[in-house]
């Protein structure tokens, strides 16, 4: 009886630690964006301008201290008002190579994407294309990237596409963070990235420039934290605005602006 007794005490001691131990990790990891399948989509209202941010983890916000507020889709948000319905789309660890399990297109997320008919896309994918597993070379990332931007090319509703060359990576700890390919990173991924742009015809943001200089705000080489995303989401915010102010004319010479 005594043994019983102290079984049972000992069993629910267990699991009160476990269950103080979810209670306090969870939340933490959610607020530092570790929890990458978990998405906050916002229903558009009508006559909103819809915006989709497809990408991985340095679109979800990796590691972005208060995330709900600080990763770069929210953040961008924000600055556009109330006139756009911007949609977190990243999802940590996915790639644009469809030769490994982590392939973006293989996410229920990615069907959500398009099912959200976007008149902009903010495209950002590459640095997990480089790790030594998912590599196949230039001309296969290339083909399946093209893939990606082209389906939501397809979308009746999309009027915008922006592509973004990734951040830098640094050396942490004397490795390369997560086991990305720094070097594919500044050469391949970043030109192919403008490459895409001036080939289909779309908007260009070179992330990687912006950071060039700024590895203090990378607590862990590869993710930018909350002022990083700021950085971001400030220098998307700028960049459609230009486009938005561009004066283009139609054929019969009326002012337009295709681009949202």
């Amino acid at each position: 009886m005594v043994m019983r007794k102290k079984l049972i005490i000992t069993i629910s001691v267990i699991l009160a630690v476990i269950v103080v131990a979810v209670c306090v990790t969870v939340p933490t990891l959610y607020m530092y964006g570790m929890l990458a399948d978990i998405h906050k989509f916002t229903n558009p209202e009508e006559g909103q301008i819809r915006v989709a941010c497809v990408g991985d983890s340095l679109t979800y916000g990796h590691g972005v201290e208060n995330w709900p507020k600080n990763n770069y889709p929210t953040q961008l948000g924000n600055m556009l008002g109330d006139e756009y319905c911007v949609n977190n789309y990243g999802y940590s660890g996915r790639t644009a190579s469809k030769s490994c399990n982590r392939s973006y297109t293989s996410e229920k997320l990615y069907k959500q994407s398009l099912e959200f008919a976007p008149d902009i896309v903010i495209i950002m994918l590459g640095s997990n294309d480089t790790k030594s597993d998912v590599w196949k070379g230039k001309d296969s990332y290339v083909a399946d990237y093209t893939e990606i931007i082209e389906s939501y090319l397809a979308l009746e509703s999309v009027k915008s596409v922006y592509i973004m060359s990734p951040t830098p990576v640094w050396m942490k700890h004397g490795r390369a963070p997560y086991g990305i390919n720094i070097e594919l990173v500044a050469t391949v991924i970043h030109d192919v990235a403008k490459e895409l742009s001036i080939q289909l015809g779309l908007n260009y943001i070179d992330l990687y420039e912006v950071f060039a200089d700024k590895g203090n705000m990378f607590s862990d080489g590869a993710h930018p934290n909350a002022e990083g995303a700021s950085l971001i989401a400030k220098t998307v915010y700028e960049k459609m605005q230009s486009v938005k102010n561009l004066e283009v004319f139609d054929e019969d010479g009326t002012m337009c602006h295709p681009f949202l």
